[in-house]
């Protein structure tokens, strides 16, 4: 049998282990976390949204109803409940609808629950008893 040499692989490129054993490395949790993207905030006076607003609170007063708006038929239930009914009941109630459109206006964007929100807060703004004072004032006219 004639024998042929053997191929012979070169050696590694690392240096040789110490021992014939190595000890593994002590378990390591690495946590990454995301980056957060930058979130764009608008400037002030767009957070406000000024026209959106105006146009809410001029369709709240628009006099569409013969004559009669939103703000104005929500100060006059008001007013009727309060001169004929409990008045703390009537309060209740509109604080209870203040607080409903609020609600409806923070967790639903639209415009048309931002003019509900102005006709509740102006139809209260109405039926306050300050404004029969300022009214005799301004006029000379009771109720």
């Amino acid at each position: 049998m004639s024998e042929q040499p053997r191929i012979i692989p070169p050696p590694p490129n690392y240096p040789p282990t110490a021992g014939a054993y190595q000890q593994p490395a002590e378990a390591r949790i690495i946590v990454i976390t995301p980056e957060t993207a930058a979130e764009h905030k608008p400037g002030f006076l767009a957070s406000l949204r000024p026209v959106r607003n105006l146009t809410a609170i001029g369709a709240a007063l628009a006099p569409v109803f013969d004559g009669y708006s939103l703000a104005t038929s929500a100060g006059t239930v008001l007013h009727d409940m309060v001169t004929t009914g409990h008045v703390s009941g009537a309060w209740t109630i509109d604080i209870a609808v203040l607080a409903i459109t609020a609600h409806l206006d923070h967790t639903r964007d639209g415009w048309m629950y931002r003019v509900l929100l102005c006709a509740a807060i102006l139809g209260t703004l109405l039926a306050l008893p300050f404004l029969d004072a300022v009214l005799y004032l301004m006029t000379g006219v009771t109720r």
